[in-house]
């Protein structure tokens, strides 16, 4: 089956996005052998927490502004048991003097060197909420401001203290819908969390560095979809930091397995340890060493040292830490440089410099902010709930058939085929606004099938695209229902030949190779955006296929989406329930998607879709497909 590429500007940041998130495991022990002074562990605990700790209001110890926070929804993260390390898990809370804290702001102090450079870095990050205004782009082309909302921020900034390509502080925020674990995952990394620009919840981001700025944001993840996202600024700052080596670093440090075998040591009795894992030997000590104030607390510490060998390639290191903090107090040691495959070293140290606690999440606090805050510090009272609709599941269920006709569906006690689907489209970039209709469907003629589209345009012109072939099947799974001629003629299944007919052009290919006529006949279709996103395994297949979300069912909300009712629509004089399923997820692991999908349980594609696929640079796609009318035959014995 053919494949190409989809939007080039989407595709651009979601590479440029992948290559800035790329992280290593966090480790994981394998066999081998230790001697140990003891070895006794107990047992894991777990525990259930509500974010912002149901409806409080709260000040961090440490200043910062005052929030109230109204809030449904908790997670169950894994408790971090008084003697076991959690390392770098920032969805667990501190447990300190019989309260539980969360980790709203770190500074640590870091120093690399090795072959992708060298520098020394104060770097500062903190989590909270905050009011911004959300703007989109206008229809001039101008910002447009829907209001001020509420979103979740982190906030960074990494000052060089050492590094000559880094003049200035990098100051960045990173908005999003609220807290969640997605968002949430590399917040305690030396490293900007740029992994939360991935995701639906993606509200917007925003850098600066010296005298440049680069503001971007998202009204799609809001509710907006319609709407396109607002870029104002210079986007080469999201660069700057390309050349900074703690990426490579951050990345070499967590890829070592010893960490994932020193989180299931009991810190309070030490011991000395070796094993190996996937060609890697390492042995270490641990020594319980007393305690260490940071930040006005104070947190009991156990000393660590190492040694591996990879091959030809060695290290060692050392590193304090507390089963009381996801993070190292300090470590410092040479670790395998991972980037571009090279077998080096990489020297550094991390000190934890200063942390702040605080019971819930209030307003974030950006210490001695080098630019003018685009919010208001106000205290503010938000409430989020979360709806479940339970309903009354029977069959059929042939929308889990996902574009697949090939087979009559059940209706009621009769069996029905599917001839023919009729679709209005709109689809908006950054610089247009697109609608057509497009009818599609096939007939047979003497044994051999004909698939066709018929798409309309508002200008009046009409493009009609018919392949023959005689094993319609490979089309009536799905490429035939799919609102893309491109996939109808380019997705490999078989054909005898396919045809294009233009207010002005034409063109014929043939399974032959044979070509007569202008081949870019019918290219405003085949070529648009909207067009090439769409593919069932591969592309957008509606938003709820795998492609966005995964949606198991329409009884209950699920990962990343709620379900509704939402009326009924009628086709060839039969009524259907209509289900909402707005969703909210990451398309193609990689670009922020909102949008919802509205399902009848008895047809087999969506009957209508509305969506948002947003990326930087202008690669944003907004779309609205809805089904006008289905022609159904009874099934023949």
């Amino acid at each position: 089956m053919k494949r190409r590429k989809i939007l080039p500007g989407l595709l651009l940041v979601a590479i440029l996005l992948l290559g800035v998130v790329a992280s290593g495991c966090m480790g994981g022990g394998g066999g081998g052998s230790n001697t140990s002074s003891s070895a006794s562990e107990s047992e894991s605990s777990s525990q259930s927490s509500s974010y912002g700790g149901g409806t409080s209001t709260q000040s961090s110890p440490h200043g910062g502004g005052t929030s109230t926070q109204s809030q449904s929804h908790s997670t169950t993260t894994s408790a971090s048991r008084p003697e076991y390390w959690s390392p770098w898990n920032s969805t667990v809370k501190v447990a300190l003097n019989g309260k539980e804290y969360w980790v709203t702001y770190v500074k640590y102090r870091v120093s690399v060197s090795g072959s992708e450079g060298s520098g020394t870095y104060e770097i500062e990050k903190s989590r909270g909420y905050n009011n911004i205004h959300l703007y989109a782009t206008g229809s001039n082309g101008g910002k447009k401001d829907l209001g001020e909302v509420q979103v979740f921020e982190y906030w960074g900034r990494i000052t060089p203290i050492q590094d000559p390509e880094l003049q200035y502080p990098v100051e960045y925020r990173i908005w999003v819908k609220d807290f969640s674990p997605e968002t949430d995952q590399y917040f305690l990394a030396p490293m900007p969390n740029f992994a939360a620009l991935i995701q639906g919840s993606t509200v917007g981001i925003e850098v600066k560095y010296g005298d440049s700025h680069y503001l971007w944001t998202n009204p799609a993840s809001l509710g907006h979809y319609s709407e396109m996202p607002y870029t104002e600024g210079d986007s080469e700052v999201m660069n700057t930091l390309a050349g900074v080596p703690i990426y490579a670093y951050w990345m070499s440090m967590v890829m070592v397995p010893l960490w994932g075998d020193i989180s299931e040591r009991d810190l309070r009795t030490g011991g000395s340890y070796n094993e190996g894992f996937m060609g890697i030997g390492y042995s270490y000590r641990i020594t319980p060493d007393g305690t260490v104030h940071i930040g006005g607390y104070s947190f009991w510490t156990a000393d660590v040292e190492w040694s591996w060998s990879a091959g030809t390639v060695k290290g060692n290191g050392s590193a304090k830490i507390s089963p009381e903090l996801p993070v190292p107090v300090k470590i410092a040691g040479s670790f395998a440089g991972y980037s571009e495959g090279a077998s080096g070293q990489i020297s550094a140290s991390l000190e934890l410099e200063d942390i702040k606690l605080s019971e819930s999440f209030g307003q974030v606090e950006e210490p001695e902010s080098t630019w003018t805050p685009t919010h208001t510090e106000t205290t503010t009272t938000t409430t989020i709930t979360t709806t479940t609709t339970t309903q009354t599941q029977t069959q059929p269920e042939n929308w889990k058939r996902a574009w697949d006709a090939s087979e009559p569906i059940a209706i009621g006690d009769t069996a029905y085929v599917i001839k023919g689907v009729s679709y209005d489209i709109t689809y908006k970039t950054a610089g247009e606004e697109v609608h057509y209709t497009m009818e599609r469907g096939y007939n047979e003629t003497d044994g051999s099938y004909v698939a066709y589209a018929v798409v309309r345009m508002d200008d009046g012109s009409t493009y009609t695209f018919k392949v023959y072939t005689n094993n319609i099947g490979e089309y009536t799974g799905w490429v035939l229902w799919v609102p893309s001629v491109f996939e109808l003629i380019e997705s490999g299944s078989s054909f005898e030949k396919y045809t294009v007919q233009g207010p002005s052009c034409s063109y014929t290919y043939d399974a032959s190779g044979n070509m007569n006529g202008d081949m870019n006949c019918g290219a405003v279709i085949t070529q648009n955006p909207l067009d090439q996103i769409w593919d069932v395994y591969n592309g957008f297949s509606g938003g709820i296929y795998g492609d966005v979300v995964d949606v198991s069912d329409l009884s209950s909300n699920g990962n990343g989406y709620t379900v509704s009712s939402d009326g009924t629509v009628s086709f060839s004089g039969m009524d259907f329930n209509l289900y909402n399923v707005t969703w909210s997820g990451s398309f193609m692991s990689a670009l922020p998607a909102n949008g919802y999908t509205l399902i009848a349980k008895e047809l087999p594609f969506p009957i209508e879709i509305v969506a948002s696929i947003s990326g930087m640079g202008g690669g944003s796609l907004y779309l609205h497909v809805k089904i006008t009318d289905i022609k159904m035959e009874e099934a023949q014995d």
